[in-house]
């Protein structure tokens, strides 16, 4: 089919189908214009002008008054302009229509639109009506259709690279939260990056790896499930057999080892057993201890250091009594201390007496003292009492004039020393 023979046949198609209506189009316009003009005329005035003129005329020519019937003159011409109007009108619209009509069917639309397509084709200006062109007139053999051009509707027989769709009815359902699969879903391989809830059964024709998580959590879960279901009575049953078996024969071990590792070996622990929580044991023939040891929550030994009722001794031996602290340690070369350490008496007591005491100032404090054979005490008057001889009582209230104190004669007798002057 040539180029001519084609846009004919497209120019005979488009004229068939809007002659009519192009027709019907232009009388409706004509119409529409005629009657603008019509009703653009002043025919009441017009008319009325012409009546008037009449009247006057035949009225002058009569023997009566004009004034007397003036009134019923201008009611009668006004009715009749009126109908006057009215009847030009119609017989205008009339008249016109009928002109207009014979014009129009004598024109030549077919040519006149033929003339303006054929001129338009050749000129490559076409603007084509909406469905005016007919799909076997498109050579289709090269022509590309982008998808970004494509929107709407359904494709059926839908294909690509990786796309075969063979479905008759919706099977796939893309949504932005959502996928949903209305069939079955077979998939060579499926990774799942998240939780997976599967409402119905589950059959795996496959193997489960023995590494992974789930496998183990599931031997576990078996485990558990096996050691809950078993029968207590059966399981007593037999934990009663061992019993009563190891009861009356005993245990004879040899040996016992845990992971390959010696426990017990004639008797004997084994080296590797380092750590224990013995609540009692017997009597020792040797204890030997490397590191710290407590002892009843009281004796602490740690490297060169003992403690009693203290975990922290500051000396060689701390000896703690609720909060008074006693030490022993070296004071410097070839000389020990023996002291408290904080600010405290020391009493060095006997026969629960208070014998001597050591005060935080640096002084020593005693009732009595006694060198060789001299006892020393002191007093706040003279004695009376019979002490033996040589006995010196220091006066505790000395005076201007009085004695430092006083010394035994013996049998109750003082003697007073050192006056005071």
């Amino acid at each position: 089919m040539d180029i001519d023979t084609h846009v004919n046949s497209i120019v005979q198609g488009i004229i068939t189908q809007i002659t009519s209506q192009v027709q019907a189009q232009a009388m409706t316009a004509i119409t529409q214009k005629i009657d603008e003009i019509v009703s653009a005329l002043d025919t009441s005035t017009l008319l009325g002008s012409l009546l008037s003129q009449k009247i006057d005329a035949k009225v002058s020519q009569l023997p009566i008054d004009t004034a007397s019937i003036e009134a019923e003159l201008v009611s009668r011409v006004d009715t009749l302009a009126t109908n006057l109007v009215s009847a030009v009108q119609n017989q205008s619209i009339d008249i016109i229509q009928t002109k207009v009509a014979q014009y129009v069917n004598n024109i030549d639309f077919t040519q006149l639109y033929q003339g303006v397509i054929v001129n338009a084709l050749n000129t490559k200006q076409i603007n084509f009506p909406d469905r005016s062109i007919p799909m076997s007139a498109v050579d289709l053999t090269d022509a590309v259709i982008s998808g970004d051009y494509v929107s709407g509707g359904i494709i059926t027989k839908f294909g690509s690279t990786g796309i075969d769709d063979r479905a008759t009815v919706c099977q796939l359902s893309i949504l932005d939260d959502v996928t949903v699969v209305e069939n079955n879903l077979v998939t060579q391989d499926l990774t799942v990056k998240g939780s997976t809830t599967i409402e119905g059964d589950l059959t795996v024709t496959g193997s489960i790896p023995e590494e992974s998580p789930m496998f183990q959590k599931f031997v576990v879960a078996a485990t558990n499930n096996v050691r809950t279901s078993l029968d207590s009575v059966l399981f007593a049953s037999y934990a009663d057999m061992v019993y009563n078996q190891i009861k009356t024969n005993g245990l004879d071990l040899a040996k016992l080892s845990v992971n390959g590792q010696s426990i017990i070996d004639n008797g004997t622990l084994a080296t590797t057993i380092t750590g224990s929580n013995l609540q009692r044991l017997g009597v020792l023939n040797e204890l030997q201890v490397n590191g710290e040891s407590l002892l009843s929550q009281t004796l602490y030994v740690t490297n060169k250091r003992v403690g009693i009722n203290t975990i922290e001794p500051g000396q060689t031996l701390s000896v703690w009594d609720q909060e008074v602290e006693l030490g022993f340690s070296k004071q410097s070369a070839n000389t020990g201390i023996l002291g408290m350490p904080r600010n405290q008496v020391l009493v060095i007591s006997s026969n629960n007496k208070n014998n001597l005491s050591i005060l935080p100032d640096g002084s020593i404090a005693a009732d009595t003292v006694r060198i060789g054979d001299v006892t020393l005490t002191s007093a706040g008057g003279p004695p009376a009492t019979n002490q033996p001889k040589g006995t010196i009582v220091f006066n505790s209230n000395p005076s201007l004039g009085g004695p430092m104190g006083w010394v035994s004669l013996g049998d109750a007798r003082w003697a007073n020393f050192g006056i005071i002057d």
